[in-house]
């Protein structure tokens, strides 16, 4: 075997054919990355004359200098191959040393530990067992949304199904909240130029409202610019006109009648696509209108979509693993179980260290420098608010925040 080096096109041409690939290893996200601060290269392994085991690298500077590297979602290769793991993991770490500077590399690739929260799945356990014998340090089966770069915990439905029968599938509140729905003129549109900003003030507040910082506009029309067709931000609009006409009873009536517009946004998203997955990654909706239940239309709308392109697995995204029903956050959870999916608990963050004594350091510093971010993005997401609040709220009706 020989560890090679990647182009970007070279790795462009195999990244979505590879083991375990996700957007989170493709050219589109490093570039998405690098409007972050971060840099990136791409590294390879040939078994004789193909190639065996591939991975994004991203690289950030922490302090003095210093770098941290991350294979976000990676390597991409067959996990199960011990032989190829150890290879891969012994030449990329003699090459990150000989870089210079570099403190770890920390990956978290797309391996099931346990689904259902069945009994462990022997392969996802040996497979921590061999990381952690090649040197890398687990970060532990953590619960609740901890600092992770990446979700620990996920919510899938299978789709290989026909309507009906995901329908069927489905608890009973979960369809009685989509047959709502389509009482409703609600209409699902693509987030464009013209709406970014309507899109973005569903996020801020969702983000306020459930204790968790949002990323910038920037960062939402970033993602347009380097995944292309791949990531679809979709919202769900109501009609006013029509609304006002047909639900003169309705609790919300008064409410909507102080909207200026024509169209009041309720409920947004972010979708990226893989190989045979739909990945839900980023959401939000007003809670002052969540009882017309555009949450639903909007998912359910994404499901037949994910169907149409043939997609084996719909991800309703992470999740915290706590499923004790007076957890923070078990309302996220029970709403993606009312779809009748299934949870998966991957294996987590492994750190291969490749100075010791200034990875002690980077440890106590990471939690400090996470609840900085996202102290600053909080306050960003409160500022957004204030400045783009909607007809509604100004007249008095304040989201429950």
């Amino acid at each position: 075997m020989k560890f090679i080096c990647l182009s970007e096109e070279e790795f462009k041409s195999v990244q979505d054919r590879m083991p375990g690939s996700s957007f989170y290893q493709t050219v589109g996200w490093a570039g998405v990355k690098a409007e972050n601060g971060w840099s990136c290269f791409y590294v390879g392994v040939l078994r004789g004359e193909k190639l065996a085991a591939c991975a994004l690298i991203l690289s950030k500077e922490l302090f003095m200098g210093r770098k941290m590297y991350y294979a976000p979602r990676g390597p991409l290769l067959d996990c199960w191959d011990e032989e190829l793991l150890s290879f891969f993991t012994g030449e990329l770490g003699k090459f990150l040393k000989g870089r210079g500077r570099g403190i770890l590399l920390k990956i978290d690739p797309l391996v099931a530990y346990r689904e259902c929260m069945g009994p462990e799945k022997s392969a996802g356990k040996g497979i921590c067992l061999q990381l952690i014998n090649l040197g890398y340090r687990h970060q532990g089966f953590t619960v609740g949304y901890s600092p992770e770069a990446q979700f620990r915990w996920s919510y899938c439905l299978d789709i290989r199904k026909s309507r009906e029968e995901v329908l069927a599938g489905m608890d009973q509140r979960c369809r009685r909240c989509i047959r709502k729905a389509e009482k409703y003129p609600l209409t699902t549109v693509d987030v464009d130029a013209s709406n970014i900003d309507d899109f973005k003030a569903i996020m801020a507040h969702t983000a306020a409202r459930q204790n968790r910082f949002d990323r910038s506009k920037q960062y939402y029309l970033s993602l347009k610019r380097h995944l292309g067709d791949r990531v679809k931000m979709v919202m769900v609009y109501l009609d006013r006109k029509q609304y006002l006409e047909g639900h003169v009873q309705d609790k919300l009536y008064e409410q909507v009648k102080r909207e200026n517009s024509a169209r009041v946004p309720l409920s947004a998203g972010v979708f990226i696509l893989d190989a045979d997955r739909m990945n839900y990654v980023y959401g939000g909706a007003y809670a002052h209108y969540m009882p017309l239940m555009a949450q639903y239309k909007l998912q359910m709308d994404m499901i037949m979509f994910s169907m149409e392109k043939k997609l084996s697995l719909y991800d309703f995204g992470g999740i915290s693993g706590d499923f004790r029903k007076d957890s923070p956050n078990y309302g996220v959870y029970e709403f993606k179980r009312g779809f009748g999916g299934f949870v998966v608990e991957y294996i987590g963050e492994f750190d291969l260290v490749l100075r010791p004594g200034l990875y002690q350091l980077y440890s106590r510093g990471y939690r400090l420098y996470r609840g900085i971010k996202k102290t600053g993005a909080f306050a960003r997401n409160r500022f957004f608010i204030k400045r783009r609040a909607c007809p509604a709220l100004r007249a008095g009706c304040p989201p429950k925040i």
